[in-house]
């Protein structure tokens, strides 16, 4: 009897070991995420997707770290995070550019079918700016000059392939004229680029905000489907004559795959962080502000924006 109980003491206590590892990688997480945003640091990508990070490590324990992956439009750090392991420790920020990327050049990665949706937090605003000292007091003053001296405007932007760079290249062929464009790594640096007179004009999204308030820049017009509501003089493209909007998209994903447990975990983890008073802030300093989308909705909204943009670009290109 007492050899009994002791083969079946054994097998219990050698059955927990075996298990033990088992259901400590159940947990979740236990060690850092990292979060890898696709531009330079100090742009409107950057400084919000900071903060809904630090927000957000509170709520799941562990501190999930931003990790700055600039290039191509974002389209580097989505290329690395589509082969990561689908193990939630590592997830993205997908961008309008990294959507584009994948349709105006080769990329790595399909901006639907390889990641994981998990939440969208917000939506970009942009527009076209110029310095106070410019030439150029309304838009169709700088129109005019483009048609008179074609391929002479420098125009920067965060990237080759973003929706500003688009827009830019369709609104050059719907006007029959041509611009230079100057990519860099983020938002900010195009604008400290314009600051510094080594471009003419920038597209870009709201990292302009406070020149144009402190009136170092002149907004000439949004590149959304309306005016915005801090800037109403300023009018549409739409309004202007140009049927064009950029696309516009702030979310978080992780590569295909991940458990929908971890996936759940992470959402809500930063559906709670948009009550946050430092994230309205930081979308503040960029009149931005929270635009949300579950994990359904926002797998819905990237097949849409993807098809959109595709239809948008084909007709460029015919």
């Amino acid at each position: 009897m007492k050899r009994t109980l002791g083969i079946i003491g054994a097998a219990l206590f050698l059955g927990w070991i075996i298990s033990a590892p088992t259901m400590a990688e159940e947990k979740f997480p236990t060690k850092p995420v990292e979060l890898w945003i696709g531009y330079g640091a100090g742009g409107s990508t950057d400084l919000p997707a900071r903060v809904i990070a630090d927000s957000a490590s509170k709520i799941v324990g562990q501190p999930i770290v931003p990790i700055n992956k600039p290039g191509g439009g974002s389209s580097v750090a989505l290329s690395e995070l589509k082969v990561s392991k689908p193990d939630g420790y590592t997830l993205g920020v997908y961008s309008s550019g990294g959507v584009l990327s994948a349709l105006l050049r080769q990329v790595p990665y399909h901006p639907v079918k390889d990641f994981e949706p998990i939440l969208q937090y917000s939506v970009y605003q942009y527009g076209l700016v110029v310095r106070e000292d410019s030439p150029w007091k309304t838009f169709k003053d700088f129109i005019a000059y483009a048609k008179a001296n074609p391929g002479k405007i420098k125009y920067a932007t965060a990237g080759a392939g973003t929706p500003q760079h688009l827009v830019m290249m369709q609104l050059g062929d719907l006007a029959k004229t041509k611009w230079t464009h100057i990519p860099f790594e983020s938002g900010a640096k195009a604008i400290t680029a314009l600051l510094g007179g080594h471009v003419d004009a920038a597209a870009q999204t709201t990292e302009w905000k406070a020149q144009v308030d402190a009136g170092k820049l002149r907004l000439l017009c949004t590149l959304m489907d309306q005016r915005m509501p801090q800037y109403p003089q300023a009018p549409t493209l739409k309004e202007e004559g140009f049927d064009l909007v950029a696309p516009s998209i702030i979310a978080i994903v992780g590569p295909k795959g991940m458990p929908k447990e971890r996936v759940k975990l992470l959402h809500d983890a930063f559906h709670k962080s948009l009550d946050d008073p430092a994230l309205k802030s930081s979308l503040d300093q960029f009149a931005m502000s929270v635009v949300y989308r579950n994990t359904e909705d926002l797998g819905k909204f990237m097949e849409t924006l993807y098809g959109s943009s595709a239809e948008m670009i084909k007709k460029m290109k015919e």
